[in-house]
């Protein structure tokens, strides 16, 4: 009995707080509403595509939009500085860290020290169960699952076969059902669990 529910109690680990298709569908005025002052951001196949090198006009918009809603937008990605650099630049992103090692906490408490907010203050959005939402988790922050942009990603096999192997164990849990998303109408309010 004590093995089940420590089993059961792991995958809250991989529990998103909002689960949506994509970040076009965040409603920026819901997460302001809820005390969202700092966004965290993935970027490979969150907000591009991970063939892709430059933003395209949506991504530039949401991030404007972003500080238009007087939050602080952060690009927290695992990548490397060039690729992650460049992006941030075009993007007109001001404040971005590379080769985070998500899951692992390094970077994250950095950010802790840098920004001066409240765990309650943050969110990070991110297309993957295994680095993403298990290090926003871990760093006790809210966190929104998008479905990713691609899975043509032949390097990360056996990220996606682990990230399988867990949408079949949380929806078996009834935890979280791939492609059932939170959002209703566009700009609709949703609740951050």
């Amino acid at each position: 009995m004590q093995n089940f529910k420590s089993k059961s109690l792991l995958l809250n680990y991989f529990k998103p707080s909002i689960y949506l298709e994509s970040y076009k569908k965040i409603n920026l005025n819901s997460l302001k509403n809820s005390g969202i002052k700092l966004i965290l951001c993935d970027m490979d196949n969150t907000l591009i595509g991970w063939n892709q090198r430059i933003p395209n006009n949506e991504v530039i918009n949401f991030v404007k939009n972003v500080y238009y809603h007087n939050m602080e937008f952060v690009l927290f990605s695992n990548n490397i500085r060039s690729r992650v650099e460049n992006f941030a630049k075009k993007a007109g992103i001001e404040n971005y860290f590379w080769d985070c090692k998500k899951p692992l906490l390094g970077k994250m408490k950095i950010i802790k020290r840098l920004f001066d907010y409240k765990e309650e203050e943050m969110i990070l959005i991110g297309d993957q169960l295994v680095t993403d939402i298990l290090v926003a988790n871990r760093s006790h922050i809210k966190s929104i699952l998008i479905s990713p942009i691609s899975r043509d990603v032949k390097s990360n096999k056996f990220v996606h076969y682990i990230e399988d192997k867990l949408f079949k164990k949380l929806a078996q849990k009834n935890i979280l059902h791939e492609g059932f998303y939170d959002e209703g109408d566009i700009g609709g309010n949703y609740e951050i669990l």
